[in-house]
């Protein structure tokens, strides 16, 4: 009986955690606050984590539910509010628990929509669907330099039970607030479509789009 107290309460924390952004560093962690949006609540934060002006970047996480939409955006600026107007990665399902990471999310113009310059700030905002609706968001404070480079921090990993699958059509577009982890509206009316992919196989579907650029082949299984 201790035994199995003791794992209970062992689990409760994870549920409790909904995600957590690792890499860039987050404005800060509480479980509460974040279905509150932009940022789960969090102000900006005077730390920023340094970037390249192009190139591509890595996106950390740790998941603790099943199954989850999730969705990369960014604002730049140096105090952009709610402008998360720039979509970095697409909606998109995460299933399993642990570290999931895309190690090389694009910084291309063509997805930017502009150009980065030397010193400029931005805010990334990982926001996926709620726990049971809504969204559930976490944010990085960050500034671009000419002189920073690719950096793959040691929180870049995935578990050997992560697996990350595509949506097309509505469901790509639908924002992970928006979305169940099914790619569905969670109003409950279906649409959009879903093409898989798992452990370390490449995804290279037309739908997948620039995802597919974040996480073909660069999934590195623990």
């Amino acid at each position: 009986m201790k035994f199995s107290l003791l794992s209970l309460a062992f689990l409760v924390p994870l549920a409790a955690a909904h995600f957590r952004l690792d890499y860039p560093e987050a404005r800060g962690e509480n479980e509460d606050q974040m279905p509150n949006f932009p940022c789960g609540g969090f102000s900006q934060s005077s730390k920023r984590t340094q970037l390249p002006l192009s190139g591509s970047i890595p996106v950390a996480l740790t998941m603790n539910h099943i199954q989850t939409a999730t969705q990369v955006l960014l604002a730049l600026g140096n105090d952009p509010g709610d402008n998360f107007n720039i979509t970095l990665v697409p909606t998109f399902r995460v299933s399993g628990l642990g570290s999931f990471c895309l190690p090389h999310v694009a910084l291309d113009k063509s997805r930017l929509g502009t150009s980065l310059t030397d010193g400029m700030n931005g805010t990334i905002q990982v926001q996926t669907s709620g726990d049971p609706t809504g969204g559930l968001y976490s944010c990085a404070d960050v500034q671009f330099f000419s002189n920073a480079t690719y950096h793959e921090p040691s929180s870049c990993k995935n578990n050997t039970n992560i697996a990350a699958t595509s949506f097309s059509g509505a469901a790509a577009q639908r924002n992970a607030n928006e979305s169940t982890s099914e790619g569905q509206p969670q109003g409950g009316s279906k649409g959009g479509s879903t093409t898989s992919m798992g452990g370390a196989a490449p995804l290279q579907t037309a739908a997948w789009g620039v995802l597919g650029a974040a996480i073909a082949g660069s999934i590195v299984v623990l």
